[in-house]
This record gives structure tokens, C-alpha cells and sequence, in this order.
């Protein structure tokens, strides 16, 4: 990528966030990328390097939750879900096995220890969503409430089902009625029509390190193995299973959210209070975005936290501020706001990092949004 051409603009001041972005347009592996930046409600980044454009659509793995939580969030605004509230109270079923007192904040925060279901399941379930969720309702609580424990992909089958018990509707519909359509937002779970998103690139180098602590971490039975992977059901590695077409066309609310770069900030700048057309008031935003659970996770080994949904900044969510909120994803993508400095950030890149807990890209454009607003 060394020469390539970075197209957009900037606003006056945001130059060091600029020649950060082409920096890593010039990282050997990298091939392209989109970084759109809103900050009090006006746009003030909006680049595009090597093969991304503004309209290009990308699959952002994890980062997907922040999405998901931003529905439930405007669901909570409407009245129709309550945080607090215990998760059976919409759900009967779950409340089987001990699991009656779980409440929807705890299930959002990764707190209810069904990570993966005890008994074997197949893929087609896990893609289907409704069998998944059924079979962790009839599980027992894996851990008790008060430890993080990373809900990799069973978190989204988890909140589909309770978006299904409460409006009848899957939340990908929820996201497109209540959010995406009103507001011209291209932001789908899945992509049931259309072309198909731009594929994403494994990490060409991972260092030395990083390939011991997988081989320990996620070997098969362990937790971090267990979650990634539902328990086995899922044998194929990330980049390679998402682009297959009953992915694609399936509604993994953890996992298979598609984007625009442009589009994935403007909604996380619709949380931010006081710039332009807001989905939430402060009361709700606060009872989404505050601190539920924090602590060393039981599935990803390090210190982690959680709101409802969101993940909050950790040894395991690096977001560039301790005011921040947003998700991460394994291929890279990042979605976070910010309210005490109003800021909504978006980067898509289509090269995937060597370690998704540490993504360098996002430690230089983060540092470089803090020369320009303050840390």
C-alpha cells in the first residue's frame, strides 16, 4: 500500500488524525480502508484509503453487539424493555434451571454463563438463532452473576430471542424499522438481499507470542474455544466462515452486522446527546452505557467490562477514553461515541489484526483523535 492514495477530507485541526489514517494506509498487508469521525455533531473525518469508498459495506464481526445494543437501547427508551427487569419476565423459558433472577442488564453484560450450550449443537442451529436460544434456556448457569464472561456468539442469539419475545420481530427487523430506514442508515444484520459485502484478509504475520497464547487459550475445550466457536459448531476460521451464504444471509446479531463506515458513526452519534436527531435520552443512554460488570473475564483471560450491550474501556476494549463506549470486532472494525467529548468514531479496515485484543491501528487513530480534543 506504500503510494496509496487517500481520498476524503478533514476538518480544520484534524490533520494529525489524517496523516495517522496514512500511516497505516502505508502498513505492509493492508488493503484499504474507511475512517469516518463525527464530533459535535458535525462531520470532521471522513476518509477512505486504497479499495474502500464511502458506499463500501463490510461484515464487522463483534463490533455487531454495539449495533444490537443500540436497538435495545431504543427499545428501553419506548418502554418496552426494562434493564432491570428479570430476563423471564419476557422470556418464561429461560427462567428454568436457577436462572429466574437473571435480569436483562446482567444478560446484556455477559454476566448469565451461557457462553456455549453443554450439549453438541450444529451449525444450521446456530444460524437459525431460535434453536440456539432455546437450548442455552434450558441451561444451568455455567458461573454466577458479578465476573464478565465473553458471550462471543451466543450473546447474539440471546438478545435476538429476547427482541423476538418482546415485538415479535427478529432484531435485525427492529434495527431497520426503528433505526436504519428512518434515518438512511446502511446498517443490516446480515444481508438477506443485495451483493455481498467486501471480503475481509487474515493477518499475514502473527507474532510469536500471539500464536502461544491462542495455542493455550483457545484450544478446544477451553472457555475462549467453547465461546468462539459455540461449542465446536463452528470449524472454520472467522474470515473464512463469514463469507459463506447461509452467514451471510443469517441474523447473528454478535457477529454478522454489515456497515458502511459513514453510516456506523452517524449511529453511534444518534446516542450523543444534544447533535442533531437523538435515539435515546439521557436517562436511558446512561442506564445502557454504565458500568455493570467489570473484572477479569472468565472466556477472554483479561480484564474486561460491560454496560448493557456496550463494552466499556478495559484491558480487553481499548476505546481511547474512559468516557467511551462502542465494540470492537475481530476483523478490525470499530464503532465507539463518546459523550463527554462528542465524539462517534467509525473504522472499518479490510485487513484483519494478528491480535483483536490489541489492534495497533486503533491505538494510533485513538491517540491521534486525543491530539486534536484531549485525551
Amino acid at each position: 500500500m506504500a503510494g496509496a492514495t487517500i481520498h476524503g477530507e478533514v476538518a480544520p485541526g484534524w490533520r494529525p488524525v489524517r496523516e495517522a489514517f496514512a500511516a497505516i494506509m502505508r502498513r505492509p498487508g493492508e488493503l484499504g480502508a474507511g475512517l469516518h469521525i463525527v464530533h459535535r455533531g458535525a462531520t470532521a473525518v471522513d476518509l477512505y484509503g486504497g479499495s474502500h469508498g464511502p458506499d463500501t459495506r463490510q461484515v464487522i464481526f463483534s463490533a455487531s453487539k454495539g449495533v444490537a445494543a443500540a436497538c435495545l437501547a431504543v427499545l428501553a427508551e419506548r418502554g418496552d424493555i426494562d434493564f432491570e427487569a428479570p430476563v423471564a419476565r419476557y422470556w418464561p423459558q429461560f427462567g428454568r434451571h436457577g436462572k429466574s433472577h437473571i435480569t436483562v442488564a446482567q444478560l446484556l453484560s455477559h454476566q448469565a454463563g451461557l457462553i456455549a450450550p453443554t450439549h453438541p449443537i450444529t451449525l444450521a442451529e446456530v444460524l437459525d438463532g431460535r434453536p440456539l436460544a432455546d437450548a442455552l434456556a434450558d441451561e444451568h448457569l455455567r458461573w454466577p452473576p458479578g465476573r464478565p464472561a465473553y458471550h462471543a456468539l451466543t450473546w447474539g442469539a440471546l438478545a435476538d430471542e429476547l427482541v423476538r419475545r418482546i415485538t415479535g420481530g427478529r432484531l435485525g427487523e427492529v434495527l431497520t424499522e426503528l433505526i436504519c430506514r428512518p434515518h438512511g442508515l446502511a446498517i443490516s444484520i446480515g444481508t438477506p438481499d443485495g451483493p455481498p459485502p467486501v471480503p475481509l484478509q487474515a493477518a499475514t504475520r502473527v507474532p510469536l507470542l500471539v500464536r502461544l497464547t491462542t495455542t493455550v487459550f483457545a484450544r478446544p475445550g477451553t472457555p475462549l474455544w467453547q465461546a468462539m466457536t459455540v461449542g465446536g459448531a463452528i470449524d472454520e476460521a472467522p474470515e473464512v466462515w463469514v463469507r459463506r451464504r447461509q452467514t451471510l444471509t443469517a441474523q447473528l446479531p454478535a457477529a454478522n452486522a454489515v456497515a458502511t463506515t459513514r453510516s456506523l458513526a452517524r449511529l453511534y452519534a444518534m446516542l450523543l446527546p444534544g447533535a442533531g436527531p437523538c435515539l435515546v435520552g439521557g436517562r436511558t443512554l446512561r442506564a445502557a452505557v454504565g458500568p455493570r460488570v467489570t473484572g477479569r473475564d472468565r472466556v477472554l483471560g483479561v480484564s474486561s467490562a460491560f454496560g448493557c450491550g456496550f463494552a466499556l474501556p478495559s484491558r480487553a476494549w481499548r476505546l481511547g477514553s474512559p468516557s467511551a463506549f462502542g465494540h470492537p470486532g475481530i476483523g478490525g472494525a470499530l464503532g465507539l461515541a463518546d459523550p463527554r467529548r462528542g465524539l462517534a468514531l467509525a473504522f472499518l479496515p479490510r485487513s484483519m489484526p494478528a491480535d483483536a485484543l490489541d489492534d495497533p491501528r486503533h491505538r494510533v487513530l485513538l491517540a491521534a483523535v486525543a491530539k486534536v480534543i484531549g485525551p
